[in-house]
């Protein structure tokens, strides 16, 4: 049975947010792990995160797709990061606009497979590590509103010896328009900011 309600908008933006931000918090945690993450640790982390969001209000009316999720998480043989991954392509094609979130997610994914730039969100006095993308866990939640559109620049933080050359990089996928905040030469170091573009291309494959 699908997840998918698509004569209801109101319920399909709530799942499809739910999604996406799961697999992001997913991904984050992979990242801070240099140790292969199997499928069960992976169902583990998606099944915490959902069953808190499962607790908020706004999620009331995803009751009974919460729930399947957190079963087949917790089924030895469920591949829960699987599923969401499908329904996540299958909104897309569904879609006939991608929101702001989604060209995040769509970008982390590009910078980390094409420029082996993973990223993951920053943790109080923690030394960074080179060619790692950092992100702020409340620019996550609130630089974007419940439909997933951005209303607020994201900031990214970013060490690297090609730390400078990162803004024409994203610039390029036509996902976002890149600003650069700020640079440490001696350092390395940028603080890029993440504008929302309108009209935005697809990464070419």
């Amino acid at each position: 049975m699908s997840y998918l309600i698509l004569n209801d908008e109101r319920y399909y933006q709530l799942l499809s947010e739910l999604i996406e931000h799961s697999l992001l918090h997913l991904y984050f945690k992979i990242s801070a792990t240099t140790r292969f993450t199997p499928v069960q640790r992976r169902n583990d982390i998606l099944v915490r995160f959902i069953k808190d969001k499962s607790s908020e209000a706004r999620y009331k009316s995803l009751k009974t797709e919460l729930k399947r999720m957190i079963l087949l998480g917790r089924n030895k043989s469920g591949d829960l990061e699987r599923r969401l991954v499908d329904l996540n392509q299958m909104a897309m094609k569904l879609s006939h606009d991608v929101n702001h979130l989604q060209r995040l997610f769509d970008l982390l994914n590009h910078l980390e497979s094409e420029h082996n730039y993973s990223s993951q969100l920053c943790k109080k006095n923690e030394t960074p590590i080179v060619d790692v993308i950092y992100l702020l866990q409340d620019h996550i939640e609130y630089c974007f509103n419940t439909e997933g559109d951005q209303i607020a620049p994201v900031s990214i933080l970013f060490e690297s010896e090609n730390a400078g050359s990162l803004v024409d990089i994203i610039n390029q996928t036509g996902l976002f328009i890149a600003e650069m905040k700020e640079m440490n030469v001696d350092q390395q170091q940028a603080h890029i900011l993440l504008h929302p573009k309108e009209n935005s291309s697809e990464i070419a494959a």
